[in-house]
């Protein structure tokens, strides 16, 4: 049973995903059906439309019914404090070493005998 609910919920998920895909291939096997019967502009052959505000008007409808319903609302946030003098850092100045330089004079007390492979 939950073999067969992942393979439904997986072609869900794939329709969904490639529902453009489908609406565009389902336009291009049946063209001379929706330019003869319903494309807008069937009255007017000079326009060379064939169907494809047709098209337009379905993946427009598809984009609107995806697009969530939902109104988003921006919530502005004044802060408490606000800092009479503000200024960033002149970054411009700082210079970045491109290669590390170990001053061989410098003691160190790292010891690389610490760090070896495991003994067997």
């Amino acid at each position: 049973m939950k073999f067969f609910a992942s393979i439904f919920l997986f072609i869900i998920v794939l329709a969904q995903t490639f529902s453009s895909f489908i609406t565009e291939a389902d336009f291009y096997l049946n063209r001379d059906y929706i330019a003869k019967n319903l494309c807008v502009n069937r009255d007017k052959p000079m326009m060379h439309c064939n169907g494809k505000c047709y098209l337009a008007k379905k993946l427009n409808d598809e984009g609107k019914s995806q697009s969530p319903a939902s109104k988003t609302e921006r919530l502005d946030v004044t802060p408490f404090f606000v800092p009479s003098s503000f200024s960033l850092p002149d970054f411009t100045q700082l210079k970045k070493s491109k290669y590390f330089i170990i001053n061989e004079k410098e003691v160190s007390t790292f010891s690389p005998f610490i760090f070896h492979p495991p003994t067997a």
